[in-house]
Protein backbone atom coordinates (compact mmCIF):
# COMPACT_ATOMS: atom_id res chain seq x y z
CA UNK A 1 0.00 0.00 0.00
CA UNK A 2 2.70 2.22 0.53
CA UNK A 3 3.12 2.94 -3.36
CA UNK A 4 -0.19 3.44 -3.90
CA UNK A 5 0.10 6.09 -0.77
CA UNK A 6 3.33 7.48 -2.29
CA UNK A 7 1.22 8.21 -5.78
CA UNK A 8 -1.76 9.72 -4.27
CA UNK A 9 0.33 12.20 -2.00
CA UNK A 10 2.17 13.41 -5.23
CA UNK A 11 -1.04 13.52 -6.91
CA UNK A 12 -2.69 15.41 -4.55
CA UNK A 13 0.66 18.18 -3.77
CA UNK A 14 0.27 19.32 -7.40
CA UNK A 15 -3.40 20.19 -7.25
CA UNK A 16 -4.02 24.17 -6.96
CA UNK A 17 -7.19 25.40 -5.15
CA UNK A 18 -8.76 22.48 -5.81
CA UNK A 19 -8.31 22.12 -8.73
CA UNK A 20 -7.60 18.58 -10.78
CA UNK A 21 -3.63 18.04 -11.84
CA UNK A 22 -2.51 18.12 -15.39
CA UNK A 23 -0.88 15.44 -17.12
CA UNK A 24 1.79 17.44 -17.58
CA UNK A 25 2.36 18.35 -13.55
CA UNK A 26 3.17 14.28 -12.77
CA UNK A 27 6.47 14.42 -11.79
CA UNK A 28 7.92 11.12 -12.46
CA UNK A 29 11.31 11.58 -10.37
CA UNK A 30 9.03 12.46 -7.08
CA UNK A 31 7.69 8.99 -7.48
CA UNK A 32 10.55 6.87 -8.57
CA UNK A 33 9.39 3.31 -6.67
CA UNK A 34 5.88 4.36 -8.29
CA UNK A 35 6.77 3.80 -11.91
CA UNK A 36 7.41 0.26 -12.42
CA UNK A 37 3.68 -0.03 -11.57
CA UNK A 38 2.17 2.99 -13.05
CA UNK A 39 -0.14 3.73 -15.46
CA UNK A 40 -2.01 6.36 -17.44
CA UNK A 41 -5.79 5.71 -18.88
CA UNK A 42 -7.17 8.16 -21.85
CA UNK A 43 -10.90 8.54 -22.50
CA UNK A 44 -11.44 8.92 -26.04
CA UNK A 45 -14.90 8.69 -25.92
CA UNK A 46 -17.36 7.65 -23.29
CA UNK A 47 -17.49 3.87 -24.90
CA UNK A 48 -13.66 3.87 -25.52
CA UNK A 49 -10.60 4.05 -22.60
CA UNK A 50 -7.47 3.28 -23.93
CA UNK A 51 -3.95 2.79 -21.73
CA UNK A 52 -1.72 5.34 -23.01
CA UNK A 53 1.47 4.73 -20.30
CA UNK A 54 1.97 0.99 -18.69
CA UNK A 55 4.87 0.12 -16.12
CA UNK A 56 6.77 -2.86 -16.74
CA UNK A 57 4.51 -4.51 -13.53
CA UNK A 58 1.00 -4.24 -15.15
CA UNK A 59 2.81 -5.99 -18.61
CA UNK A 60 4.37 -8.52 -16.95
CA UNK A 61 0.84 -9.56 -15.27
CA UNK A 62 -1.33 -9.54 -18.56
CA UNK A 63 2.41 -11.31 -20.16
CA UNK A 64 2.41 -8.34 -22.92
CA UNK A 65 2.45 -4.97 -24.23
CA UNK A 66 -0.57 -3.38 -23.07
CA UNK A 67 0.08 0.11 -24.61
CA UNK A 68 -3.02 0.93 -26.55
CA UNK A 69 -5.62 -1.61 -25.51
CA UNK A 70 -8.49 -1.21 -23.30
CA UNK A 71 -7.70 -1.75 -19.64
CA UNK A 72 -11.39 -3.29 -19.32
CA UNK A 73 -9.72 -6.49 -21.25
CA UNK A 74 -7.47 -7.05 -17.85
CA UNK A 75 -10.76 -7.95 -16.01
CA UNK A 76 -13.02 -10.86 -16.01
CA UNK A 77 -16.27 -10.69 -17.95
CA UNK A 78 -18.14 -10.67 -14.87
CA UNK A 79 -16.67 -7.26 -13.21
CA UNK A 80 -15.70 -5.23 -17.04
CA UNK A 81 -19.13 -3.45 -16.70
CA UNK A 82 -18.10 -2.54 -13.22
CA UNK A 83 -14.61 -1.67 -13.87
CA UNK A 84 -16.00 0.37 -16.80
CA UNK A 85 -18.37 2.25 -14.45
CA UNK A 86 -15.79 2.91 -11.54
CA UNK A 87 -13.33 4.96 -14.23
CA UNK A 88 -16.54 6.29 -15.64
CA UNK A 89 -17.50 7.84 -11.67
CA UNK A 90 -14.03 8.85 -11.63
CA UNK A 91 -13.77 10.93 -14.92
CA UNK A 92 -17.20 12.25 -14.62
CA UNK A 93 -17.30 13.10 -10.84
CA UNK A 94 -13.60 13.77 -9.96
CA UNK A 95 -13.44 11.19 -7.71
CA UNK A 96 -10.55 8.62 -6.00
CA UNK A 97 -11.06 5.02 -6.56
CA UNK A 98 -8.91 2.46 -4.61
CA UNK A 99 -9.91 -0.94 -5.68
CA UNK A 100 -9.51 -4.29 -3.90
CA UNK A 101 -8.89 -6.72 -6.74
CA UNK A 102 -8.58 -10.76 -6.72
CA UNK A 103 -6.34 -12.21 -9.54
CA UNK A 104 -6.27 -15.80 -11.39
CA UNK A 105 -3.44 -16.21 -13.46
CA UNK A 106 -2.86 -19.04 -16.13
CA UNK A 107 -2.40 -21.53 -13.78
CA UNK A 108 -5.37 -21.06 -11.90
CA UNK A 109 -3.27 -19.51 -8.96
CA UNK A 110 -5.20 -16.80 -6.99
CA UNK A 111 -4.19 -13.57 -4.78
CA UNK A 112 -4.98 -10.10 -4.06
CA UNK A 113 -3.73 -6.77 -5.54
CA UNK A 114 -4.40 -3.34 -5.32
CA UNK A 115 -5.40 -0.33 -7.59
CA UNK A 116 -5.73 3.31 -7.05
CA UNK A 117 -7.58 5.64 -10.05
CA UNK A 118 -7.01 9.39 -9.62
CA UNK A 119 -8.74 11.95 -12.44
CA UNK A 120 -6.41 14.41 -14.41
CA UNK A 121 -7.22 17.22 -16.77
CA UNK A 122 -5.35 16.94 -20.20
CA UNK A 123 -3.09 20.24 -21.41
CA UNK A 124 -6.25 21.53 -22.91
CA UNK A 125 -8.18 20.71 -19.53
CA UNK A 126 -10.25 18.27 -20.02
CA UNK A 127 -11.17 15.60 -17.75
CA UNK A 128 -10.13 12.64 -19.49
CA UNK A 129 -7.19 10.65 -17.72
CA UNK A 130 -7.10 8.56 -15.08
CA UNK A 131 -3.73 8.08 -13.58
CA UNK A 132 -2.91 5.10 -10.97
CA UNK A 133 -1.25 2.44 -9.87
CA UNK A 134 -1.56 -1.78 -9.21
CA UNK A 135 0.32 -3.68 -6.96
CA UNK A 136 1.08 -7.28 -8.16
CA UNK A 137 1.07 -10.39 -6.21
CA UNK A 138 3.76 -11.06 -3.25
CA UNK A 139 4.57 -14.36 -4.54
CA UNK A 140 5.60 -15.24 -8.25
CA UNK A 141 2.88 -15.72 -11.10
CA UNK A 142 2.55 -17.19 -14.20
CA UNK A 143 1.01 -14.91 -16.95
CA UNK A 144 -1.71 -13.77 -18.13
CA UNK A 145 -3.66 -12.99 -15.27
CA UNK A 146 -6.89 -11.15 -15.09
CA UNK A 147 -8.24 -8.96 -12.15
CA UNK A 148 -11.68 -9.38 -10.36
CA UNK A 149 -13.21 -6.24 -8.55
CA UNK A 150 -13.65 -7.26 -5.28
CA UNK A 151 -14.63 -4.26 -3.68
CA UNK A 152 -14.34 -0.17 -4.39
CA UNK A 153 -14.09 2.77 -2.02
CA UNK A 154 -14.72 6.17 -3.50
CA UNK A 155 -13.30 9.00 -1.71
CA UNK A 156 -14.40 12.73 -2.80
CA UNK A 157 -11.59 15.21 -3.36
CA UNK A 158 -10.45 17.39 -0.79
CA UNK A 159 -10.36 21.45 -1.33
CA UNK A 160 -7.27 22.29 0.07
CA UNK A 161 -4.85 24.49 -2.02
CA UNK A 162 -1.73 23.01 -3.06
CA UNK A 163 1.08 24.58 -5.11
CA UNK A 164 1.77 22.64 -8.53
CA UNK A 165 5.47 21.59 -10.21
CA UNK A 166 6.88 22.76 -13.46
CA UNK A 167 7.66 19.43 -14.96
CA UNK A 168 6.42 16.11 -16.11
CA UNK A 169 4.28 14.65 -18.31
CA UNK A 170 3.87 17.46 -21.57
CA UNK A 171 0.87 16.83 -23.51
CA UNK A 172 2.86 17.10 -26.45
CA UNK A 173 6.66 15.67 -27.11
CA UNK A 174 8.61 12.88 -27.99
CA UNK A 175 8.09 11.91 -24.67
CA UNK A 176 9.62 11.64 -21.33
CA UNK A 177 13.11 9.73 -20.95
CA UNK A 178 14.57 8.75 -17.58
CA UNK A 179 17.52 7.14 -16.96
CA UNK A 180 17.60 3.51 -14.97
CA UNK A 181 17.75 -0.05 -15.32
CA UNK A 182 14.14 -1.00 -16.05
CA UNK A 183 12.27 -0.13 -19.07
CA UNK A 184 8.83 -0.44 -20.78
CA UNK A 185 9.02 -3.83 -22.89
CA UNK A 186 7.08 -6.39 -25.10
CA UNK A 187 6.47 -8.99 -22.76
CA UNK A 188 5.79 -12.78 -24.38
CA UNK A 189 2.72 -14.65 -22.87
CA UNK A 190 4.89 -18.30 -22.61
CA UNK A 191 3.35 -18.66 -19.50
CA UNK A 192 6.78 -18.57 -17.15
CA UNK A 193 6.51 -17.49 -13.81
CA UNK A 194 7.17 -13.93 -12.94
CA UNK A 195 9.30 -13.79 -9.70
CA UNK A 196 8.18 -10.65 -6.95
CA UNK A 197 11.02 -8.20 -8.92
CA UNK A 198 13.22 -5.80 -6.14
CA UNK A 199 11.80 -2.01 -6.12
CA UNK A 200 14.19 -0.03 -8.71
CA UNK A 201 15.21 3.25 -7.94
CA UNK A 202 14.41 4.90 -11.21
CA UNK A 203 12.62 3.80 -14.44
CA UNK A 204 12.21 4.49 -18.01
CA UNK A 205 9.08 5.92 -19.61
CA UNK A 206 8.41 6.26 -23.12
CA UNK A 207 5.03 8.52 -23.87
CA UNK A 208 3.27 7.27 -27.16
CA UNK A 209 0.03 8.53 -28.16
Amino acid sequence: MTMIHTLRSHWESLRTNGELPLRADIDPRQIPDVLDSLFIFERLNPQDVRVRIAGLTLCEMMGMEVRGQSPMSFFDDSTRRRFAAVVGEVLEHSLIANLGLDTIDRMGNEAQAEMILLPLRSDFGDVNRVIGCVTGPAEGFTAPMRFHVRNVDMDALSSTPQNTQSFGFAEQGAGFIMDGTSSFRMISGGGSVQPKRPVQTASYLKLVD
